[in-house]
C-alpha cells in the first residue's frame, strides 16, 4: 500500500492498493464501448453510498516498433487500464487509483478512500461537482489504425530503411499505433465516454555529421505516407552537410512547424495556464486585452480544428470548446481547470488535468495557430540574410514571466543569403523569449502541419521572425 499525504488545500490523499493480476483477461480491451463504460460506473456506485464521487477511467492498447542503426530491434505491445475514483465528503476529498477493476479491488480501494476523507484537511473553497453535460466533439477513431499490426509497421519501416540506405544513411526511431478509451463520470449524473486512435512516428537519419528528423502524428493510418516521409528526410539530410560556423547574434529566422510547435507549447505551459494568471505569475496578467503582437497572430485552444486530434472533454467531464488565447494580436485569456475556476470564480474552459496533476492548473489541449498567406518558398526568397531552423532541442525555461527560453537547434540549420539556402551551419544555442519572438513575426505560411504537443497535437505554420537571439555557437 502507498499513501501520499495532502500537502496543500487543493491536494488530495491518494491510496494505491495492488489488485490481483488479471490472467488472460488483462490483455483484452475492457472498455470496448459505451455500454462497458456504463457497467463500470454502475459497479463503482454500489460501493459508494452517501458520498459524492468522480470517476476517471482510461484504457489504451498500444503497439510499438523501435528501430536503430537501420534495423528493427524491438516490438512491444501493452494494454493498460487506469481507474481513478475521487470521493468527496463535504469539503474533504480523497483520491484512489487502481489498475484492476474487479469488485474486490474496487471495494477495498474505495473503503480506504472513504476513511481518508474523514481525516483529510479541509479545502479552502467549496468543491462543486459538474452537472450533466452534452458533448458535440468526438475523438477521431480509425479501425485501420486500431487493427494495424507489427508486420504492417515492420514493412513500412523496412521500406524507409531501404530508401535511406541507398544514400548511405542510417535510420533510427519509433513507430507506435494506439487505441484508447476514456470515461469520466460523477455522482451528479455526468457521463462522458469516448474512443480514439493514434499513429505516432518519429525518425532520425544520420551519416557522419549529416542528420535529419521528422515526426508524424494522426488518428488515421491511411494518412501516413512513408514515401513522403523518406523523401523529406533525405531532402533535409542531403543539404545538411559540411556545416559552417557563424557568429552568434540577432538574426532573422524561419521556423518550421516543428519548431513553432515547441515554442507555442512552452507558451501554453507557462503563460496561458489560468492558475498562473490568477496568481500573477504570467505576462498575460499585465497585458490582457492589449494588442502587443502583429494582427496576423492568432492562437487558440481549438478541439474543433480539422487538422487536430480533438480531446472532447476534460477530466471532470467539462465539454471542450474553442478558447482564443491571442486574437489578431490581442491577448485574450488563458485556459482554466475546474479547481481554479471554483477558487477564483472563473469559467472552466474544459482543461482540467487528472487529479495527480491538479495542483499545476491547466494546459491547452489542442493548440492551433492561424495560417497566414505566404508560401514557404516565398518566405525564403524574400529573406536577404537569415537562418532556417528545422527544429529545437533541449529547450528549457529561463524566465516564466516573459516565457524566455534557451535551447539548441538540431537536425538541419541552414544559412539563407539573397533569398536562397546558402548551406548548412553548425547548431546554435538560442536565448530569447516567446513574447519577443511573436512580436517580431512578419510572415506566416499558408501551409500548416500537425505536430506532437505537450498534451494533444499542435497545428502550426512556418513563421519568419526578425528578432531572434543566438547566444552562442557549437562545434557540431
Amino acid at each position: 500500500m502507498w499513501q501520499r499525504a495532502a500537502g496543500s488545500s487543493d491536494a488530495c490523499s491518494t491510496w494505491r492498493i495492488p489488485g490481483e493480476i488479471q490472467k488472460g483477461k488483462g490483455r483484452c480491451f475492457q472498455m470496448k464501448d459505451i455500454n462497458s463504460g456504463k457497467e463500470l460506473v454502475n459497479k463503482i456506485k454500489r460501493f459508494i453510498k452517501n458520498y459524492e464521487f468522480e470517476i476517471i477511467a482510461s484504457e489504451d492498447k498500444s503497439e510499438l516498433t523501435r528501430f536503430a542503426e537501420s534495423y528493427i530491434h524491438q516490438n512491444v505491445a501493452e494494454t493498460n487500464l487506469n481507474l481513478i475514483v475521487k470521493v468527496i465528503n463535504e469539503d474533504r476529498m480523497s483520491t484512489v487509483e487502481m489498475n484492476n477493476i474487479d469488485e474486490h479491488t474496487i471495494a477495498k480501494n474505495i473503503e480506504k478512500a472513504i476513511e481518508v476523507t474523514k481525516i483529510a484537511p479541509k479545502l479552502d473553497y467549496h468543491y462543486q461537482l459538474l452537472k450533466p453535460q452534452s458533448y458535440k466533439i468526438k475523438s477521431k477513431y480509425s479501425k485501420d489504425t486500431a487493427n494495424f499490426n507489427p508486420l504492417n509497421r515492420a514493412q513500412l519501416v523496412s521500406q524507409l530503411i531501404k530508401e535511406v540506405n541507398k544514400r548511405r544513411y542510417e535510420a533510427a526511431g519509433a513507430f507506435k499505433t494506439e487505441e484508447s478509451a476514456l470515461l469520466v463520470a460523477n455522482s451528479e449524473g455526468v457521463f462522458a465516454f469516448d474512443r480514439g486512435t493514434k499513429v505516432d512516428f518519429n525518425c532520425v537519419i544520420t551519416q557522419d555529421s549529416s542528420t535529419a528528423h521528422i515526426s508524424f502524428i494522426d488518428s488515421d493510418m491511411n494518412n501516413f505516407d512513408i514515401n513522403k516521409i523518406s523523401d523529406e528526410l533525405l531532402k533535409t539530410a542531403l543539404k545538411n552537410v559540411e556545416q559552417m560556423g557563424i557568429d552568434p547574434g540577432i538574426y532573422t529566422v524561419i521556423l518550421s512547424p516543428e519548431a513553432v510547435s515547441e515554442i507555442l507549447n512552452y507558451a501554453g505551459y507557462t503563460a496561458f495556464n489560468g492558475k498562473t494568471i490568477m496568481e500573477g505569475k504570467s505576462f498575460v496578467c499585465h497585458h490582457q486585452g492589449k494588442k502587443i503582437f502583429p494582427e496576423t497572430i492568432t492562437v487558440s485552444d481549438d478541439p474543433s480544428n480539422e487538422l487536430t486530434m480533438p480531446i472532447p472533454f476534460d477530466m471532470v467531464g467539462y465539454p471542450r470548446e474553442k478558447v482564443d488565447l491571442i486574437q489578431n494580436g490581442v491577448i485574450k485569456d488563458g485556459v482554466y481547470d475546474h479547481l481554479t475556476a471554483l477558487k477564483y470564480n472563473r469559467k472552466c474552459t474544459g482543461n482540467t488535468l487528472p487529479p495527480e496533476q491538479a495542483s499545476f492548473g491547466a494546459l491547452p489541449f489542442n493548440l492551433v495557430m492561424k495560417e497566414g498567406s505566404h508560401s514557404v518558398e516565398g518566405m525564403i526568397s524574400s529573406t536577404k540574410k537569415g537562418i532556417y531552423i528545422s527544429r529545437f532541442h533541449y529547450v528549457n525555461i529561463l524566465n516564466p514571466m516573459s516565457v524566455q527560453l534557451t535551447g539548441m537547434t538540431r537536425d538541419g540549420t541552414f544559412l539563407i543569403e539573397d533569398g536562397k539556402i546558402a548551406g548548412a551551419i553548425k547548431n546554435m544555442r538560442f536565448n530569447t523569449s516567446v513574447v519577443d519572438m511573436l512580436k517580431a513575426v512578419d510572415m506566416i505560411s499558408k501551409e500548416r502541419q500537425t505536430k506532437p504537443g505537450f498534451i494533444g497535437p499542435t497545428v502550426a505554420p512556418y513563421l519568419r521572425i526578425n528578432n531572434f537571439t543566438f547566444s552562442s555557437n557549437t562545434s557540431f
